[in-house]
């Protein structure tokens, strides 16, 4: 009784919140200059496979698209973390681009707005409270069964 307590206290007066964020790591080696050049975040090409859209920014350039995007540079790496999705599903890329205006790719993957992976984190979660519950009222019940059990 006093976990159910807990938990509505808990839900009752606590300050949540939630929200369905993507992220992908870039790493880099400080070579070249290539801390330094442009990044690259884009959308690769339904069409064209070695062709992407999307933009690039300078090196210390923290948030895009009014919020939608936190950039964080580690100096070996930079993290893209994506709030909302603007051109939609697809396999997205973050890169640098050299002087010659190439994007060097430095790594790929799929996103989605499609908040699946965010009902997921919060399910399994849930499901952890209800197993210890369960596994500790199944402690609790076999001792009491045991526990009256006299021996002749």
């Amino acid at each position: 009784m006093s976990l159910i307590t807990a938990f509505l206290l808990m839900i009752l007066t606590g300050q949540s919140s939630s929200e369905y964020l993507q992220q992908l790591l870039c790493p880099y080696e400080n070579k070249n200059g290539s801390e330094n050049r442009p990044r690259v975040w884009c959308k690769r090409d339904a069409q064209d496979q070695n062709c992407c859209t999307g933009f690039s920014f300078q090196r210390g350039v923290n948030v895009l698209e009014q919020g939608n995007i936190v950039v964080k540079d580690n100096g070996k790496s930079f993290t893209i973390s994506v709030r909302t999705l603007t051109q939609g599903d697809g396999v997205y890329w973050c890169g640098f681009m050299t002087e010659d205006k190439i994007i060097v790719k430095l790594a790929e993957d799929y996103f989605t707005n499609t908040p699946f992976n965010f009902a997921w984190s919060i399910l399994r979660w849930i499901v952890f409270v209800l197993l210890a519950v369960m596994t500790i009222s199944a402690h609790i019940y076999s001792n009491r069964k045991h526990g009256n059990t006299k021996t002749t």
